[in-house]
Parts: structure tokens; C-alpha cells; sequence
């Protein structure tokens, strides 16, 4: 069990709340230790007690994303410290359940299954009877929708596992009892008929008729019309599908609202490496969406300009970007001036920042509704920071060159125009073990532009920004986890 599930039921059992660990419980295990969520019913009357004790535990609500939310049901995710892993709580004050993508019964049997617990793993869970309802219940009416039998079919073998556990204590006619007690418009021996028909198990067209006539049955405690919710449920369906294969966002968003999370730091400090760890770890519940600042997109005003630039470097090697500051640096270290930057680099400097702010803008936007934004690299306003302005570093007559002073200006003002990020990670790292990080990686920079950079990016200031530092010369699991804790206390 999860350090973090076991603070949450132990303060639950402490406070003496009313709540269970209601359904799949065969896969209890999992559940407590975070590959699955935990689905927690809780007594309406103990509400506002549980609210405030997941606040004290540092669980953070969250809303789905881009989908209807189910009434009675909230999300909440804590990090747990010594993995590393979210854990992810479903809290029901009612019992909203039914198909998989639509859930459109509310049935009335909370203190059913909140009555009669037991605790196991120091996890309230109820009854194997009055579980076998809910379970028989649930399975019945997915045979009720093409859809459902569809995602159905690919989780049988874990509903014959579930009815078999179900069964062991010979709970039949307990669970019939309650049924009829609880769901009176519940035909009992119909029910029984559907305990076989999913243990036996009957043959496909048989589950379904029975599936329908259960459905019939609790026709009053459904939340939407028979139309509407096959309407949802195949729409959701679609949307499921378009999603996949689009690779669109989905998961769930911080109730506080999204956040844009810049990882920023000298060469050959991890940057790449971790923001692809941290997308795998939120990736599994939120809504994230990645980016690279130091490598925008092209912008339709930049497109043509941009197909340019590698024929250019080929032509002009002397004029990347990289050779140039180097250059600057050793020019001021020397106290030599540098008379003015090459016209088309000039230029390239402007367009890039355009690109940037681009990028950057519809960064924020996502954030605005919801989404956690992972950015590789951000820029500072730090004269000469690495992805910043890089145009006003250098001393420019406006009389003698008149356009690079236009485009200086015009760099720094696109790049004051960009929106500050939520938190920024800053890496560091020993300029010697950078240097040798470098060079044992697929893509080897000079020396130079190594030393230049990590002086350039150790210190970079962001003025509207939380700064969060971290010192990457350690074990990347630790690297990881110190990132993972900045991160979650940001949102």
C-alpha cells in the first residue's frame, strides 16, 4: 500500500467516517498501491469532513476535461513522496453508476453498501453480497449497448475472475435479499436469472434479453431518457476514438486551473530527459501538452524564411548562432568590441522570437482552460540568456545601422510580450560534469559553447516566475523525484 493511501484511510478511521471502498475490490490490491484509482462512496453527512481532510492531506480536486462530469462524483490526486506515483481518488456520494461511458443510473443504495463493511488492508470495504449487487447490476446493463459490449468483450476474462470471487462465501441469497429490500422494482428471481447467466455463463443473446429486462426494471432510477443517453453513449464513444487517433488531449485538469511548467537550465543537464519523464507522470491523468521553446514551429509569416535557414548555415557557417556568441563572449572577455551583428542574423533573431511568442501565447491559452503545458526551455529577459533577446547585448548605433537597431528593438519588445510561465525548474549542474555529459551524447557541442552556455543559463532571472532549483549531479530517481514535488506544489 501507497504511504499516501494509507495516511488518507487512516485518518478516514480516525475521524470515523462513513465510506467504503465500493466496487472491484477483487482488485483491491491495486488499487492501494496506485495502478488503479481508488473509488471511495462517502456518506453525504460526512461531505464537508472528507473535503477538508483531503485538503490536509494535500489532495487536489480536479474537473474532467473537455467531457460531462458525473453529478455526485469528484476527482482528487495526491502525489505520493516516496514513489513518486499520483494517487488518484474517486470520491461518490452517490451511487451513480450503469455503463461504462454514460453511467446513467443513480441507484438508492448507499447505506447498503455502507451498513455492512469490513476492513481489509485498513480499507473500509463492503459486504461480498451487497458488492455482488452492484457487480451483477453494472455487467448487466453494458450488455445493453453495442458500444459497451464492444469494450466489454476485452475485459471478460476479469468479469469471470470477479463473479468467481464474488461467489466464493455463497452470498446468492443474501445478495437477493437485499435487492429485494433496496431495489424493490428489482424482480428477484430476475435477478437470480442474472447471477447465472454471467457465472455460467449464458450464451450472448440470453445475457443480452436479460440485460434489457433488468434495465427495464430500473427504468425510474435512470438520470436521462433511454435516447439520450444511447446518444451519449455513442458520442462518447467517437470522441474516445477520434482522440486516439489524433492523439488529442484528455484526462482530467487541476480545479485551480493548468499551469505552464518551463524546465530550463545550461547544456547537458537533463532538460530533454526529464520533461519526457514528467509527461509520462502526468500524462496518465492530466491533460498535458509539450513543447520546446528553443525549437518553435514556424508561423505562417515565418515559414518561407525558415525553409532558408539550413541552406544559410551551409553557406554561412560563420554566422550560426552558436559561433556568433561564442565570439561575443571571447570579444568581451578580451574587452574588444564587436562591431554589429551580421544583418541576416539579424533577422533571424527577430523571426525566431516571433515564432517563439507564437508558441508561447497558445501555451498560455491551453493552460487558461485547463491543460498542464511542459515547456523545454524558456526565455529569459537576462541580456545574452540563452533563448532570449539576443539582439541587444551588443552596443548598436542607431544613425550607423538603422535596420539592426529596428530589429533589436523589435526582438526585445516580442519578447517582453510573452506571458511568464507558472513555475520554472531551473537545472544545475557542475560546468565539468556538463562538458562531460556532452560529450557522451549523441549530439556533441563545442567545448566553448558549453562553458558559454552554462555561464549564460546558471543564473537566469525570471522576474514574474516561482524559481524552483535543482541540482541534477545526483541519481536521475532523485533528480526526478525533487522535480515531481516542485511541480505538484505549483499546481
Amino acid at each position: 500500500m501507497l504511504t499516501k493511501i494509507r495516511e488518507l484511510t487512516e485518518n478516514l478511521n480516525t475521524l470515523d467516517l462513513r465510506y467504503c471502498h465500493w466496487k472491484s475490490n477483487l482488485a483491491l490490491t491495486q488499487a492501494l498501491s496506485g495502478k488503479t484509482d481508488v473509488d471511495l462512496l462517502v456518506d453525504r453527512v460526512h461531505a464537508d469532513s472528507f473535503r477538508t481532510l483531503m485538503g490536509q492531506l494535500y489532495f487536489r480536486p480536479a474537473i474532467a476535461s473537455g467531457v460531462a462530469s458525473f453529478p455526485s462524483v469528484e476527482h482528487y490526486f495526491a502525489l505520493d513522496e516516496e514513489s513518486g506515483d499520483l494517487v488518484h481518488v474517486h470520491a461518490y456520494f452517490r451511487v451513480i453508476t450503469g455503463e461504462s461511458l454514460v453511467k446513467n443510473y443513480r441507484l438508492p443504495i448507499e447505506a447498503m453498501l455502507l451498513d455492512n463493511t469490513r476492513q481489509v488492508e485498513s480499507i473500509r470495504v463492503p459486504a461480498k453480497s451487497a458488492e455482488l449487487v452492484v457487480f451483477i447490476i453494472r455487467m448487466m446493463l453494458k450488455h445493453t449497448s453495442l458500444v459497451e459490449l464492444l469494450m466489454l468483450a476485452r475485459d471478460w476474462k476479469q468479469v469471470k475472475r470477479e463473479i468467481l470471487w464474488l461467489l466464493e462465501g455463497g452470498e446468492i441469497e443474501e445478495s437477493i435479499k437485499l435487492v429485494n429490500h433496496w431495489l424493490p422494482p428489482v424482480d428477484t428471481t430476475l435477478f437470480s436469472d442474472c447471477i447465472q447467466a454471467i457465472n455460467a455463463p449464458s450464451p450472448l443473446f440470453r445475457r443480452i434479453l436479460l440485460g434489457l429486462r433488468l434495465r427495464s426494471s430500473l427504468r425510474i432510477y435512470a438520470r436521462h431518457s433511454l435516447l439520450r443517453s444511447g446518444l451519449s453513449g455513442v458520442g462518447k464513444f467517437l470522441t474516445m476514438a477520434f482522440r486516439r487517433v489524433v492523439r488529442s488531449q484528455r484526462g482530467v485538469s487541476p480545479q485551480s486551473g493548468g499551469a505552464v511548467i518551463a524546465i530550463v537550465g545550461p547544456e547537458a543537464t537533463g532538460k530533454s530527459t526529464l520533461v519526457t519523464e514528467i509527461r509520462k507522470w502526468l500524462d496518465e491523468h492530466y491533460a498535458v501538452y509539450q513543447i520546446h521553446a528553443g525549437k518553435p514551429k514556424s508561423t505562417l509569416l515565418t515559414f518561407i524564411p525558415n525553409l532558408l535557414v539550413p541552406a544559410l548555415r551551409s553557406a554561412l557557417p560563420t554566422y550560426r548562432a552558436s559561433r556568433l556568441e561564442t565570439q561575443n563572449a571571447a570579444h568581451l572577455q578580451e574587452k574588444k568590441s564587436q562591431k554589429v551583428y551580421p544583418l541576416i542574423s539579424a533577422f533571424r533573431a527577430a523571426l525566431l522570437a516571433y515564432d517563439r511568442r507564437a508558441l508561447l501565447v497558445r501555451a498560455f491559452a491551453r493552460a487558461s482552460n485547463g491543460n498542464i503545458v511542459l515547456c523545454d526551455r524558456y526565455p529569459s529577459l537576462s541580456p545574452g540568456s540563452p533563448d532570449g533577446p539576443q539582439l541587444s547585448q551588443f552596443p548598436i548605433s542607431r544613425e550607423e545601422y538603422p535596420i539592426q537597431f529596428r530589429l533589436s528593438r523589435l526582438e526585445q519588445k516580442i519578447y517582453e510580450e510573452i506571458p511568464p510561465p507558472d513555475l520554472v525548474v531551473l537545472l544545475t549542474v557542475p560546468v565539468e560534469v556538463a562538458i562531460l555529459r556532452n560529450k557522451n551524447r549523441g549530439k556533441e557541442e563545442p567545448e566553448d559553447f558549453v562553458r558559454l552556455r552554462h555561464a549564460q543559463s546558471s543564473n537566469l532571472e525570471f522576474e514574474k516566475a516561482h524559481v524552483y532549483r535543482i541540482n541534477t549531479n545526483q541519481d536521475l530517481d532523485k533528480t526526478i523525484l525533487d522535480v515531481k514535488k516542485a511541480i505538484w506544489k505549483a499546481l
